[in-house]
Parts: C-alpha cells; structure tokens; sequence
C-alpha cells in the first residue's frame, strides 16, 4: 500500500511539473480550432501513465491467492485497466490546460450580420467563428469586456489539444452563446470566408502506440463544408440562352404555427445556394437567368414559376432550362398527384400549395430546348426528418406523372421512400451526389451518366449512412426516350 500511495504522489508532482512546462503554440488556419501546447506529447505522456498504472495493478498482492490473482490479472482486464487509466491520465492533463483559458486572450472582430457570426481573435488559441443571433449581436459587442469565458472543453489532435467548445456568457442580460467545433459557421467580411476544415479526434493513445499489446484505433470527426462546397470548378464562357429556377424550401416552423424544427427540411437552404454556385461558375448560366428562393410562400413560388413559364414562352424554343427544388412534398390522400410545398402552406390543407402535375403541364406548354427538373423531396408524406404531418403514421406511393415535350425529371427517392439527409456532408444525399457529379466532371456530363452515378452512389450510401433505403428515380419524356442520355448539363 505504501509503495502505491508513494507512486501516485511522485505522478502528481511530475503531471504539475509537466503542466508547467507546457507551451502555447502559433494559431491554426483560420476557422479552425487552435492546437495549443507545443512541447506537450500527449501520447507518450499517457503511454508512460498507464504502463506505470499497469505494472502496480498487475501485480500479485502479498496476501492474494493465486486463483484470485487470475481471475483479476488476465487479457481482457488489462485492456479495460489500460483502457481507463489513458482516460484518468488525458483527463487530469486536459484540466491542466483548462486553468489557462483567460477572457484577455480574446478579441472580437467587426460582425457578419448576412451569417450572424462574430469571429474571435486569438494569438494563444487560434481564430474561430461564434454564431450570434443578430438581435443579441450589439448587445454582445458593448458588453464584451465583461463576457465571462466559461466551461472549455478539448479533443485531441495530432497528438496536440485543441479546443473543441468555449461558452461565452453575458453576466448583464444571462444570455450564453456556444463555440463548439462540430458545428459549420461561416464567416464572411470584406470577401474573406472563414470555412472550417476537418478536425480530426483522436482518443486517448494515437493509432499505433502499444500499450502493453494494446492498440486503440483512431476515429475522425469530419465538421465543417464540404469539398464540393468550397471547390466549385469555374468554366469559362456563358450560355445566354441558359436559365434556371432554384428553390429551397427549410424553414417550415418559423412560418407555420405548431410545427418543431425537426419538421424544417434539413440543408435545403444549403442545397440551392451550393447548386447556385455550380449553375454560374460551373455550367455557365448567367447570374442574371437565374431566378433564387430561399425559403419561399405561395406567393413567391407561383411568381417565381410564372417568370420561367414567361421565360420558355418568349425563348422562341431556344432555352435550356433547369428547375431545381429542395423542400417538402406531399400527395393528395385521395388522387395521389404530388405537390410542392410553400414554406406557409399547411400540409394539412394543399389547397394553396403547388401542383407538380401543373408545372410541368406549364413547362411545356411552349417549345424549349431541353427542361431539366431536379426535386430533393418526397411525396409521400415523409421527408428528411420528420414529415411535415408528422402524426401522419401511413406513407402514400404518389402518382407518376406522364411527360411530354422535351422535359426529364429527376427525383430523390421511389415510390414510399423517404428523401433523406447525408449529414456529415450538410446537403440532401441526392443534391450530394449531384453536386458531387458536376464537381469532378466540371461540368461535363451527360444526363444519362449522372442519372447513373446518382442512382449508384445514393442507393448504396443511404442504408449505410441513413439506415434506410433511397433511390432516385428519372421520369422522361416519351418523345425524347431515344435521346435525352446523350443531352449535356452544359
């Protein structure tokens, strides 16, 4: 007992003397988490913790039976003992660096009212993104001198802590906003967007490092934009006779009265301002042909649809256009003919919302060159979380509709399916893949090879990634059967 009592005291003193030494090192890229304690080596440090742990705890007691002792000692024990003495040691070395967090080792940057984030300035911790409503922004910044910094929190990253969490609490008003990493924030001030990367987590011991036949793997965390997001292939040259609707439909509860967040439709907002990017730098329509929604009523959806019906009717059979939709749909209880959902329309009651069957009547109503229909929704009654009747217990199989001219439409899912998210990427897992498409092909594809690596990629990813089944489906035109595979996105 002695010999124990005296080795925990000679690790306390070395862990203290360990902390001490510790040094702060230059930030990281903007946007992401700073690693801090340059001298520290965190793996060897908890490998030498829990080989001194092990070699205690393995050992035969005085008065301990040897039957006893290898019921105690043996392989499985000694994982789970190491297991949590690396979680004791980080534990203990994580509240050293904690202590070190101090209110003056931040500033605050001039705020992004368009993203309602203030970007925090730190040479010892690394710059990071805060979100902060716009209504409490002014009262933040005239009480940022007095903003207390509370309950840090750290993973750990190539072999190094960085922080993960930070509250910052106002003491006048009790309001507390939250930097946490997992989160994407973006900032953006005189054409400078912050962007986080990947932050990778390791646990207690890095891949690799054998702890008495040992070996605990790593696990990555990815946060933050997508590739696809932020390395969007530019292409020279526009089509002036190319145009585009895009539509995104999320915020369903901010506009409706009994609604929860999970009824919103997950990254839709993210999904038509990415594909946006990708119809001027990628395919070349112009900015000016391109008609955006976010987050679009009734009346806004049957203006926006009334200007592309006028678009094709006055083309003289020269435009090229594609509708893009991300939002909810629903069908009809009694005829099953889809709809497209107005952020302030009940799906109780589609009275007001608008008739899929009816665009695309009107899409065609005049000669075009090609009419090219993306819908990241369902028409079921599902949707990417919660439906938007969520007490609804039965999903209704929507009726296909016949298409004529030169039109194709592209769909998330079939028949009951639901239209899911891929949430590590922050995009509907069929705008995913198609964004995705355009990316590495910059563009130059033919509808028939996106309609198959869509179908592809989505039905193998969504049961793993989603738990449930996805596949996309394409409704073509008869009168273009023969041809529409070989038509170019751009």
């Amino acid at each position: 007992m002695k010999k124990i009592t005296f080795f925990i005291s000679v690790f306390l003193f070395s862990l203290s003397s360990y902390a001490q030494d510790i040094g702060i090192s230059q930030t990281s890229q903007s946007g992401k988490a700073a690693i801090i304690g340059a001298k520290a080596d965190i793996s060897a440090f908890i490998k030498q913790y829990v080989e001194q742990e092990i070699a205690v705890w393995q050992k035969k007691g005085e008065f301990e039976k040897t039957a006893v002792y290898k019921n105690r000692v043996n392989e499985i024990s000694r994982k789970e003992k190491s297991a949590q003495s690396a979680a004791q040691a980080l534990k203990i070395l994580k509240e050293q660096y904690i202590k070190k967090i101090q209110h003056n080792d931040f500033s605050l940057s001039e705020y992004d009212a368009d993203n309602e984030t203030f970007l925090i300035n730190s040479a010892k911790w690394g710059d990071f993104v805060l979100p902060v409503d716009i209504k409490s922004a002014p009262v933040f910044k005239n009480n940022w001198p007095d903003i207390n910094i509370k309950n840090p929190d750290f993973v750990v990253s190539n072999n190094k802590f960085v922080i993960s969490k930070l509250e910052f609490y106002n003491p006048y008003n009790g309001v507390k906003f939250l930097y946490d990493s997992k989160q994407s924030n973006t900032y953006a001030l005189s054409n400078i967007e912050y962007n986080f990367g990947e932050i990778v987590y390791e646990p207690d011991i890095q891949e690799g490092t054998s702890v008495s036949g040992q070996k605990i793997t790593e696990k990555t965390i990815k946060v933050g934009k997508a590739k696809i997001d932020t390395d969007i292939p530019v292409n020279s040259g526009t089509n002036a006779n190319s145009y585009a609707l895009i539509i995104g439909n999320e915020d369903y509860k901010s506009y409706q009265t009994g609604l929860k967040t999970e009824q919103n439709v997950e990254f839709a907002k993210n999904d038509a301002e990415i594909f946006k990017q990708y119809c001027i730098k990628t395919l070349g329509i112009p900015k000016d042909n391109i008609i955006f929604e976010i987050n679009a009523g009734y009346v806004e959806m049957k203006q926006a649809l009334k200007q592309i019906y006028s678009v094709i009717k006055n083309s003289g059979g020269k435009a090229e256009v594609i509708i893009y939709y991300a939002g909810h749909g629903l069908p009809d209880e009694q005829t099953k003919v889809p709809y497209l959902i107005p952020v302030n329309v009940t799906g109780s009651d589609l009275s007001l919302a608008i008739s899929l069957k009816e665009v695309c009547n009107k899409l065609i109503e005049y000669p075009a060159k090609k009419v090219i229909v993306f819908l990241d929704a369902c028409f079921t009654g599902g949707a990417r979380d919660v439906g938007l009747l969520a007490a609804r217990g039965i999903k209704i199989k929507p009726k296909d509709n016949l298409l004529n001219g030169n039109l194709i439409v592209f769909s998330a899912s079939s028949g009951t399916q639901s239209s899911l998210p891929y949430r590590d990427k922050g995009h509907g897992i069929f705008t995913y893949y198609l964004l995705k498409k355009l990316h590495d092909t910059k563009g130059d594809v033919t509808l028939g090879g996106l309609d198959k690596y869509i179908g592809e990629q989505v039905s193998v990813r969504s049961p793993i990634t989603n738990k449930k089944e996805q596949n996309p489906k394409t409704n073509i035109s008869t009168q273009v059967e023969d041809i529409w595979k070989e038509w170019k996105m751009k």
